[in-house]
């Protein structure tokens, strides 16, 4: 090989290097960020990709600019596609150049220790000595880009098992998962720095001077990567402790308020029972008034009578007490915020749902619909509710109007258009109330799904049946 074809190959494999590197980059992105179609992330990743071909191929600019005019286009195009919030973005960013560091860390001393073998084997007086220095270069280089490649693979693999599902991140966590990540970038620009150092009469080359450096720079390449993803596996177990907290926190909030539920259709149906035993000493007070001849005594008795009696009459009969209180106290709390409220719900005896499962996603369908037509003008609010039967699933239909904006928990606000293979994602990251409706349709082997057109959202959640014997 010659010193021209050398250069060549040179630089095909620094060009196929940055090509790579932006693939890797995706294979991270992936892991935190998930894009929504496939055919968007090969996209993006092909102009990412020629961008950072375009300011190599430019002799003035160096490494350190390309990296960071990369990270000003992810960042910005982070904030066009997901809103203000940039947290996992500038993590994942933070957590790539890490790895890309360590991996280079790595596979930079297979490389030089292989490099030293083969040179070390070459006889300086043959005239083909320049030709077996270039292939020696074509080899070592060759494997350099294998270690280099199979390391960040071997990290991100190892990360992609720890984080099976995306998580919300806020500023604190970012910086507290991304300590290491900055110390494992400096790490690779001290070792960069110091491997060549030019001297007043010679020039120092750290791993021909010190032998130890190419075990020692790689083994603190490895605990900075075993730290990095053990503060990542921490991090994911505070999560899920957290949300099983919270989630255990919801349900017994979610079970006081079904027993003082329970409790006031109780007291409901005893003052029912207690007024059709009273009923027959009214009807004897009445004839015995009518029988006198006071007419007037008898409008009021009957007056009195009939105020009571609309105290306890429910506007909606569902066929179930627990529902009947539920759907009756949301109907009365949507009245008072002057909401138009339908409801088409019937809940038949041989329905096998469990009331108490009903009742969870009732009072959360209710209570989302009933703020979301709060913050709307006062001539646009309606809700409905319905209930239907397909073959032997129950479908609960709570539709209603909103402003076109979904804030959730943290303040972010989601597009309106929600596609059904984002939905888990978003339940996991926004609204416990919404989550514990999913959770609720998973037990019963069925589905929640969301969609809005216009002002108008509307959520049907889909519960099977069990056989009845």
């Amino acid at each position: 090989m010659s010193q021209a074809g050398y250069e060549l190959f040179n630089r095909l494999y620094e060009i196929y290097h940055i090509l790579l590197q932006v693939i890797l980059f995706f294979v991270m992105w992936d892991i935190f960020l998930k894009s929504e179609r496939k055919s968007n992330t090969a996209a993006v990743t092909g102009i990412f990709a020629a961008v950072n071909v375009v300011l190599y191929l430019c002799p003035p600019v160096p490494a350190w600019v390309r990296y960071g005019t990369f990270a000003i286009i992810i960042l910005g195009y982070c904030r066009i596609r997901y809103g203000i919030h940039l947290e996992k973005a500038v993590f994942t960013l933070l957590l790539f150049y890490n790895f890309h560091g360590l991996s280079f860390l790595i596979s930079n001393s297979i490389y030089q220790y292989l490099m030293d073998d083969m040179l070390g084997r070459l006889n300086g007086g043959d005239t083909d000595y320049m030709l077996h220095m270039y292939k020696c270069q074509v080899i070592g280089l060759s494997f350099h880009l294998l270690f280099y490649t199979l390391s960040f693979l071997l990290m991100a693999g190892t990360v992609k098992k720890l984080v099976k599902s995306p998580f919300v991140m806020n500023w604190y966590d970012t910086m507290f998962l991304s300590v290491l990540n900055i110390v494992g970038s400096m790490l690779v620009y001290m070792v960069i720095d110091i491997s060549v150092v030019q001297l007043d009469k010679e020039v120092f080359f750290l791993f021909s001077e010190r032998k130890e450096m190419l075990w020692k720079i790689p083994t603190i390449a490895l605990l900075i990567c075993v730290g990095e993803i053990s503060a990542i596996y921490i991090f994911r177990k505070y999560k899920e402790l957290q949300d099983e907290r919270e989630k255990h926190f919801v349900e017994e909030q979610q079970m006081k308020a079904m027993k003082r539920r329970l409790e006031e259709a109780e007291s409901f149906y005893g003052s029912i029972r207690k007024i059709r035993h009273e009923m027959k000493n009214h009807m004897a007070n009445i004839k015995g008034l009518v029988a006198g001849e006071k007419y007037g005594e008898v409008e009021m008795y009957i007056g009195k009578l009939d105020k009571t009696m609309q105290g306890l009459d429910y506007t909606f009969s569902t066929g179930n007490a627990v529902t009947d209180v539920i759907i009756n106290d949301k109907y009365q709390r949507a009245v008072k915020s002057g909401i138009t409220f339908r409801v088409k719900f019937a809940y038949r005896e041989t329905d096998t749902i469990s009331v108490f499962d009903m009742g969870i996603v009732l009072s959360n369908l209710l209570d989302n619909a009933i703020e979301a037509c709060e913050r709307m003008g006062q001539t646009k609010r309606h809700i409905s509710l319905t209930l239907k039967r397909k073959n032997n699933f129950l479908l609960v239909e709570v539709e209603n109007s909103f402003d076109g904006r979904l804030e959730w928990k943290d303040g972010e606000v989601i597009p309106t258009t929600i596609k059904p293979s984002n939905l888990p994602d978003i339940l996991m990251e926004h609204g416990i109330g919404l989550r514990n409706v999913k959770d609720v349709a998973e037990r019963y082997l069925g589905s929640m799904d969301i969609k809005t057109e216009m002002n108008v959202f509307k959520v049907t959640v889909m519960l099977q049946q069990k056989e009845i014997q």
